[in-house]
């Protein structure tokens, strides 16, 4: 574990483009890497040298798929301006000559394509890609890419001022200042975490650096805001995500080695520590996973970056298996309280962990006024069940976007893991308005499916359905399973046609579908698989293109329930009741009950109009 030093601030004001660097609340200058950092960073741009276009001065990418904030379809050639600016932020690291004229030369070339026309709303920021302008295009600019773009710049400003020259300085400087008040304009809320975090980093630092007043306040406040917030809220809005919790923790990082004024220091630390503390609960050592419920998860298993942050973050003592490097990410020196690595070795199993996540009252909309109710946010609490064999993690409420995980599984070992997921897809793509209520006793989950009329259909709120009406050649809720399937098995149970059957080794499912209307729709099952998965849907429309009016239909509701256990579950353990009123659906069995919406209605009140118990 390599672990960065910073000196105090320098007393002295250090010039840099004609403004100066404060003796304030920040630290102004890196150490230089050592002999052995420096072989591991120059061995990790090796393959950012391998993309880079020495015409253009950027690295290059081709398009994997339509964005959402893109105009550019898959397969196109491309310079990326983050990865290109995180690259010239390395190089300049380095202290090798020709490194550090190509570190210069991105800089220049990615200072050129910020808009400075303050006349346009995305004054101070920058887009995507040079082959993909923001001025004159259909989809809707990404303003995160001032702070993504800036944080980079401010590590060049506060890592390479000796090979910078007066007018490079100054460019900085002016384009740092317009991001920060286009980041000022913008003004995130807490709710979007990694932004959040960022944008008052950046801020913090920019103001500092360049004495201005303005920026300096806002950046303090809003970390002092953002600090507030997670701990009132319980958490972060993205909880237990496998990629954003990441992505906060390397800003926080960012905010641990700059931030030298005690106060914002302590914030920034307990922060951090939070986010370790959010992993250490939900890890589950037998396989090696990062388990759920998760908001916003690009990936089902463990990735090979995770893996090589477990390992170097706790000092080489968390070693799971797989291809990977053993070794650090030098400009991101994290690591692990002491205190929570033993949680990631061994853990005295089963036990259960339930996490608040959100605070219903500190969401943003808390409460609705309907016409014949009035109704509250409610809280978002998640529940995960650690058994030496397995783990199964729902939360009570969440919805079934693609990046979402609310119902959830893992078993297997480290070296061969696997996953179930639940997920409903509308003409096979993970339908964003189809929300979940869960209640959960250990290794048995009950749980009512039903639609927002106004929720999102790919994207929970880049695509939302318009006037309540969707298209759909194809409507099914999917059980899928991943990573080693090689002894995974469906089948349907020959004494119910509702019932599905699972294994996997010594794991052991029984899914249920105990009620099913679609707008007088029935479902059944059906099984396939690939090379890399396997799954069994629960088919409620597949044929020619149907119109469904959501607002119109009187039921577009599903129950599900799901019992895991390590050897044969008994069927006749998890008989369901069924109850149904002209409102609600209501589930109960092996003393849970859950009840929710039978109808699509309104966003706020499909996530929050349900009842959960248990006894």
């Amino acid at each position: 574990m390599i672990k960065r030093k910073f000196p105090v601030a320098v007393s002295a004001l250090l010039l840099l483009g004609g403004c100066a660097y404060r003796h304030s609340d920040i630290r102004t200058k890196q150490a230089p890497l050592n002999k052995s950092e420096m072989a591991l960073l120059k061995k990790e741009l090796y393959e950012s040298a391998n993309h880079y276009d020495t015409a253009q001065k950027m690295i290059w990418a081709v398009t994997k798929e339509k964005h959402y904030h893109s105009d550019l379809d898959s397969g196109i050639k491309v310079h990326d301006t983050r990865s290109s600016i995180q690259y010239a932020a390395a190089l300049l690291h380095t202290g090798d000559a020709a490194d550090i004229q190509r570190g210069i030369a991105i800089t220049q070339a990615i200072l050129s394509l910020q808009e400075k026309d303050t006349a346009l709303p995305f004054c101070g920021v920058w887009p995507y890609y040079p082959e993909d302008p923001m001025k004159g295009r259909k989809a809707p600019v990404d303003y995160n890419w001032a702070d993504f773009i800036s944080v980079s710049l401010i590590d060049i400003v506060l890592n390479a001022d000796d090979h910078l020259d007066e007018e490079l300085k100054k460019q900085l400087k002016n384009s740092l200042i317009l991001a920060a008040h286009a980041i000022m304009k913008r003004d995130v809320k807490a709710d979007y975490t990694n932004i959040c975090i960022m944008g008052a980093y950046v801020c913090y630092v920019v103001g500092n650096l360049y004495d201005q007043p303005g920026i300096r306040r806002y950046g303090q406040q809003k970390l002092a805001y953002f600090y507030h917030y997670t701990k009132n809220n319980k958490g972060f809005t993205e909880y237990n995500s496998s990629t954003y919790t990441v992505v906060a923790m390397n800003e926080l990082l960012r905010m641990k080695q700059v931030i030298a004024n005690p106060a914002d220091s302590r914030m920034a630390n307990e922060l951090y520590n939070l986010c370790w503390s959010m992993i250490a609960r939900h890890f589950h050592p037998p396989s090696g996973q990062w388990c759920g419920p998760n908001f916003r998860a690009y990936n089902d298993l463990l990735t090979p970056d995770l893996k090589q942050l477990l390992f170097y973050a706790s000092k080489g003592r968390i070693e799971l298996p797989g291809d990977y490097p053993r070794a650090p990410h030098v400009l991101e020196p994290h690591e692990i309280p002491a205190a929570m690595i033993p949680s990631f070795l061994q853990q005295d199993l089963p036990r259960t962990t339930t996490d608040t996540f959100l605070v219903g009252k500190y969401q943003l909309k808390n409460q609705v006024t309907y016409p014949d109710t009035v109704l509250p946010a409610k809280d978002i609490v998640g529940k995960l069940y650690a058994h030496p064999l397995f783990a199964l993690a729902s939360v009570n409420q969440g919805y079934l976007w693609n990046q979402c995980r609310p119902l959830f599984a893992h078993w297997g070992t480290a070296g061969k893991p696997s996953y179930l997921r639940v997920r409903f897809l509308h003409n096979m793509y993970d339908f964003a308005a189809m929300h979940i209520k869960s209640v959960q006793d250990a290794s048995f989950v009950l749980s009512v499916l039903n639609v927002a009329c106004n929720g999102g259909d790919n994207h929970p709120a880049i695509d939302r359905i318009k006037n309540n009406v969707i298209s759909a050649t194809d409507l099914r809720l999917r059980i899928e399973t991943g990573g080693d399937v090689s002894a995974s098995v469906f089948s349907i149970s020959p004494q119910n046609e509702n019932e599905l059957l699972f294994t996997s080794g010594l794991t052991h499912m029984v899914i249920r579908i105990p009620y099913c209307n679609w707008n007088g729709l029935q479902g059944h099952w059906e099984v396939g698989e690939d090379e890399n998965k396997k799954w069994a849907d629960y088919v409620i429309y597949s044929g020619g293109r149907k119109t469904f009016d959501l607002a119109a239909m009187k039921e577009a509701v599903i129950g599900l329930s799901l019992s895991v256990s390590a050897g044969p579950v008994q069927t006749t353990d998890t008989d369901i009741k069924v109850d149904t009123n002209n409102k609600y659906l209501r589930l109960s069995g092996k003393g849970l009950m859950v009840q929710a919406l039978k109808k699509p209605g309104d966003e706020f009140r499909i996530k929050n109009d349900f009842q959960t118990d248990s006894k």
